[in-house]
């Protein structure tokens, strides 16, 4: 029976004690029923890169998601994992054990492998008596299978303060192959209440993000956080698997290669945007070819699907030259002449 209520044990002087008892000589992994005063999985489940034989999984600990390392202690837990033909897991095809490392957040991906092709599977992650929510992955069609259609979801700029994601709970029920999100994840920066909407009509101010502009790793983890304690974003992802890929708002608005919008030195900048490329890959459903270093991260990559269709994920920012012209159509800003109106 899964528990998704969270039945968590808070520390006293006395099971202190007999923790740490229980734990000389042991190796530093502490055990579940020691470290949790609430639920574990409160930023859910997530399924991404599918491919035709696996996916991976993911899931961060965090029992207390806005508070510092998510209210966890800075030691590795050990995560149960499990994957099955079935949502009641009467058929186990897959399982093992992975290290959620403060190093990462306490974030865990699984890259699942052997599975059949083009079938759905569910998944599920346990740490002591703690259970999370059950999510559903399908693996894609084998490179060159014959296929006629295939329906999946597109999505992106889920800016936190614009809205609600309602929208994310109808995809959730749409029952898609897979949902490919092309960046703007999260937004950086924190917006006074805006009197009118982009339209320039009277709006609502909906919510608002905790915490000031992104800049340090800390800062960027707990955006994360809040994105993801969304209860229709978790819905989503539960849903399908996902293959994303990110823009500018997950490091800053336009920034380029080493070059942001603040004219930063480049040295600078580049540890702003090495902490939100941590912090990107902690929350993201990726494969270890993501794990981010000294030069970046790579995040383009390629998936076949069946004869229907070749998936290029493509890294529009760490590539490219700056922009010439910022934001807007401005036709003199590269001493070009007017073109003509048509």
């Amino acid at each position: 029976m899964t528990n998704t209520t969270g039945s968590g044990l808070i520390l006293n002087r006395r099971t202190m004690i007999g923790a740490a008892a229980a734990l000389v000589g042991a190796p530093a992994i502490l055990r579940a029923q020691q470290l949790f005063a609430a639920y574990p999985f409160r930023l859910g489940i997530a399924a991404g890169d599918p491919a035709a034989d696996g996916f991976v999984i993911w899931t961060r600990l965090a029992p207390d998601p806005l508070a510092e390392h998510g209210g966890m202690p800075m030691q590795p837990v050990e995560v149960e994992w499990q994957v099955a033909t079935d949502p009641r897991f009467a058929t186990l095809v897959a399982g093992g054990k992975a290290l959620a490392r403060p190093e990462l957040a306490h974030s865990v991906h699984v890259e699942v492998a052997g599975l059949l092709p083009d079938r759905p599977y569910w998944y599920r992650f346990t740490v002591g008596s703690e259970r999370s929510t059950a999510g559903c992955a399908r693996t894609l069609p084998v490179a060159g299978a014959s296929l006629d259609r295939l329906r999946f979801a597109v999505a992106g700029c889920q800016n936190y303060e614009d809205g609600l994601y309602t929208a994310y709970r109808h995809l959730a029920a749409d029952d898609p192959a897979f949902v490919f999100h092309y960046g703007d994840y999260i937004y950086e920066g924190r917006s006074a209440p805006m009197p009118v909407g982009y339209d320039g009509k009277p709006r609502r101010f909906v919510r608002e993000h905790a915490g000031q502009k992104l800049f340090d790793l800390a800062d960027y983890r707990r955006r994360y956080a809040q994105y993801k304690s969304d209860p229709d974003l978790q819905a989503a992802h539960a849903a399908a698997a996902w293959f994303v890929t990110f823009d500018d708002h997950e490091v800053e608005n336009n920034w380029v290669g080493e070059i942001d919008q603040e004219k930063d030195p480049p040295e600078v900048f580049a540890l702003r945007r090495a902490a939100a490329f941590q912090a990107y890959y902690e929350h993201m459903p990726l494969r270890r070819s993501a794990f981010p270093g000294p030069a970046g991260m790579q995040i383009y990559r390629r998936a076949t699907i069946g004869n229907l269709l070749d998936l290029h994920l493509l890294d529009t920012r760490q590539f490219r030259t700056d922009q010439p012209c910022d934001d807007g159509f401005k036709p003199r800003c590269a001493g070009g002449p007017i073109p003509p109106h048509k």
